[in-house]
């Protein structure tokens, strides 16, 4: 929505954490001009959701005033849920959720009379940082059996995990942002790096390769690029992070990468993240989240497990095996006197 947009960048002030103020029209000063269009948007964006949505529900007290504009818009009643127990409540659904800005726990709680089985869910708020406030009303509509059938959003922070939280909890989940915004700390010079790596991405599919681009940059320069060639080479290691290291330690003769930051068209796997670490480069940016990936089959959330997991009941057999003849390695790394660390 572009008259948001221009608002945010215009009145919008971003604080340390992540936190943006929108004060003066959002959620301590509202602009009712403003709330009504955006509660009409977000109504015109859900009008044809099945099953057909029969409430809207928010979280008290900044999700309010988008939540109740768009329930005049739709026709249907708006649920807040509390974050107090009034005296005069008794039957209730209640959950515990963290608040980020505020840095402390509050519970979350609905009447047993306002929510039940029959209702089809809009959940509307003025943020989606760290998603949750959402996931906290996903549960309160889960003890209800109540069906949330979209999210929407005036704000998402995209440089935050909330989308991405929330859709590895319910996959198929609607979610529409009225604005999205970046972090302050992303600069053009950022977006013109990531924009290098999204486009090695898309040439490296066109040449036969998978849909992943990475960049390596030192200084603000270009040290080297890496795309996924697994399925070209025969190689299940040359995913694009991989290969940008290993091009960035050829051309700087080094098996450190500090200084270095990486951007990546695709959020790591644990193969490309643990590569980073010990490669030592020093922040990593990426485009498309992991939940974006396993949409279209690239999933990596079973490895995750198996680390989890201890080695004798992984689904891979490992057995130790020879172990003292083994260390005699490491007695003699032990001992030499001109070794390299690493």
């Amino acid at each position: 929505m572009k008259e948001l947009e221009e608002r945010v960048a215009r009145e919008g002030h971003f604080l340390p954490g992540g936190i943006l103020k929108v004060d003066t029209f959002i959620n301590h000063q509202i602009d009712p001009a403003l709330m009504q269009r955006m509660g009409q948007e977000i109504a015109r964006l859900f009008a044809q959701t099945q099953p057909r949505i029969n409430k809207v529900l928010t979280v008290e007290s900044s999700g309010i005033a988008p939540a109740m504009f768009t329930a005049l818009a739709m026709g249907v009643p708006m649920v807040f849920a509390k974050k107090a127990k009034p005296n005069t409540m008794g039957n209730l659904y209640q959950t515990s959720v963290h608040s980020a800005t505020k840095g402390k726990n509050y519970d979350m709680i609905v009447s047993r009379d306002l929510l039940s089985a029959d209702d089809n869910i809009l959940l509307v708020d003025d943020f989606l940082a760290n998603g949750n406030a959402t996931l906290g009303v996903l549960d309160l509509c889960r003890q209800a059996g109540a069906h949330i059938v979209g999210a929407a959003y005036l704000i998402e922070k995209e440089f935050m995990e909330g989308r991405k939280r929330i859709r590895e909890v319910q996959p198929d989940l609607h979610i529409e942002s009225l604005a999205i915004v970046q972090s302050n700390e992303i600069t053009p010079d950022d977006e013109r790096f990531m924009q290098l790596a999204i486009d090695a991405s898309i040439q490296n599919v066109r040449n036969g390769g998978g849909p992943f681009g990475a960049v390596i940059v030192k200084d603000g320069e270009v040290i080297a690029t890496g795309v996924n060639r697994v399925t070209a080479n025969n190689d299940p290691t040359a995913h694009a992070e991989v290969s940008a290291i290993r091009n960035a330690c050829q051309k700087l003769g080094t098996f450190k990468l500090d200084g270095c930051i990486i951007y990546t068209s695709c959020e790591p796997c644990p193969m490309c993240l643990s590569a980073i670490y010990w490669s030592g480069i020093q922040r990593i940016y990426y485009g498309n989240t992991a939940v974006d990936a396993k949409d279209i089959n690239f999933s990596d959330q079973f490895i995750y497990d198996e680390i989890d997991r201890t080695a004798d009941v992984r689904s891979i057999p490992s057995i130790c095996m020879m172990r003292h003849e083994a260390q005699t390695a490491f007695r003699e790394w032990r001992l030499k006197v001109d070794k390299v660390e690493y």
